[in-house]
């Protein structure tokens, strides 16, 4: 038998329904105000308890983990707007089921949380007998450690998103104040690289670009500016981009499209006339 004492009953409450949902190898489960009691059908308890415990990991991540990482965004990081606590639980979330890279970690071995918990849990079970808070408070420091870990990461990344949509804006402003140099620019991007045409299909050399070029927005600007590509697109601030491409998942791609808006229309490299070979056109 296990018995689990909680000092919230509402804790006790949230944990058992997850339990009930779960796959079931114990022989009964009983809750009761502020406790939980597993009874094992089996006489093989160490058995019974090895298929129990990463069940009972589950559910506490399904149970408790939202709560947590809210609460350690709010109270270890003080970010206290709920819009921006939402925003950072979602970048926290994203790290954790390994859609974003966590780069603080590499290459090194990442156990899962979920095996965290488990190996908190196996001391509590030897006893039989044990408290939920003193479980979170004592035993569960590797797994809560894990949850602060991302929740840095996040914060990390929530901050370098505002800094973009900022700079971005700063953009689109600068692009709505200017008088386009040209009406029309066509840009293919194709082998990783850009490559600019003016409204006659004419090859504008990086040489040319530079010419176009805004110094004062080089220097007025708080995040580096791409002088290749950005810096020329911006200076020059055309009423209408033609882009060439078959990727929309390029970084410098996204920032275009997001600056630009609707000036901006997407084209294949098909599309691009047959004629000007801009294959053959090598960069001075």
């Amino acid at each position: 038998m296990i018995y689990i004492v909680f000092q919230n009953g509402q804790d006790a409450q949230r944990l058992f329904e997850q339990l009930s949902k779960a796959p079931q190898p114990y022989g009964k489960l009983l809750y009761d105000d502020k406790t939980i009691t597993v009874f094992f059908h089996e006489q093989n308890v160490a058995h019974m308890r090895a298929l129990f415990i990463p069940i009972f990991s589950s559910c506490i991540i399904r149970a408790f983990e939202t709560r947590w990482i809210l609460s350690i965004i709010s109270r270890t990081f003080f970010y206290e707007n709920e819009e921006e606590q939402q925003q950072i639980l979602q970048l926290t979330y994203s790290f954790i089921d390994g859609e974003r890279h966590d780069y603080r970690l590499g290459k090194k071995i990442n156990v899962p949380r979920e095996q965290l918990i488990a190996q908190s849990l196996h001391e509590c079970l030897q006893e039989g007998v044990f408290s939920f808070e003193s479980l979170i408070t004592f035993r569960l420091k590797p797994y809560y450690d894990r949850l602060i870990h991302y929740v840095e990461l996040a914060i990390d990344e929530y901050k370098l998103e505002q800094e973009y949509q900022t700079f971005v804006q700063l953009l689109r402003e600068i692009v709505a104040s200017r008088h386009p140099k040209m009406s029309v620019l066509h840009l293919v991007y194709e082998n990783e690289t850009f490559q600019f045409f003016d409204d006659h299909f004419f090859y504008l050399s990086p040489h040319q670009l530079k010419q176009f070029i805004d110094r004062r927005l080089m220097v007025s600007q708080p995040m580096y500016i791409d002088t290749s590509v950005l810096a020329p697109l911006v200076s020059i601030a055309p009423e209408k981009i033609y882009m060439y491409t078959n990727v929309t998942d390029v970084g410098m791609i996204q920032t275009i499209q997001n600056v630009f808006q609707e000036r901006i229309e997407l084209r294949t490299p098909l599309d691009f006339p047959k004629k000007y070979a801009y294959n053959d056109i090598h960069s001075e």
